[in-house]
């Protein structure tokens, strides 16, 4: 799902001279009489193009879902054999000890992306926005590890580290 910037047209309206430029798609006199250009106005979309568009956004996020189990299903694998391996040793190995500590991150990562594209199986919105605030709020270095390049870009400009 895509995320625009609101203020592309004002910005890119304002910063052309418009109404001096040849060949512009805005009429002067459109303000006057409410005519704007046919070519300035985005075609709507079609019944079929908003019920493909919804099919393929929940189609895409059960992939991920479906990547994101097993990418769970490693992480608790790896997780539990790390455990058993300090169990055995009495927790005595300190870098054994390190990596179990540093395992249980990415099947926490696993477990909130899975719940985010749950959700986002019936409200894309939703899930986005679930799997967002908790990279935000609790795992910032997730965001760099995570979240896919489009969205990241996004972060750092709203959030600057």
């Amino acid at each position: 799902m895509a995320i625009y910037n609101i203020f592309d047209f004002y910005e890119k309206v304002h910063s052309e001279k418009i109404f001096g430029e040849r060949g512009s798609k805005i009429d002067p006199e459109a303000f006057k009489t409410n005519r704007i250009d046919e070519n300035f106005i985005p075609a709507s979309e079609s019944s079929n193009d908003r019920v493909f568009s919804a099919i393929a956004a929940r189609l895409f996020f059960f992939l991920l879902l479906i990547a994101d189990l097993i990418w769970g299903v490693y992480s608790l694998i790896a997780c539990l054999a790390k455990l058993a391996l300090c169990l055995a040793s009495f927790f005595q190995i300190t870098p054994l000890k390190r990596s179990l500590f540093r395992s249980y991150l990415p099947f926490k990562r696993a477990v909130v992306c899975g719940l985010a594209l749950m959700i986002a199986l019936f409200s894309p919105a939703l899930g986005i926005m679930f799997s967002c605030m908790y990279f935000l709020m609790y795992d910032k270095n997730g965001v760099d590890e995570v979240v896919p390049s489009s969205l990241r870009e996004q972060f750092k400009e709203i959030f600057p580290t």
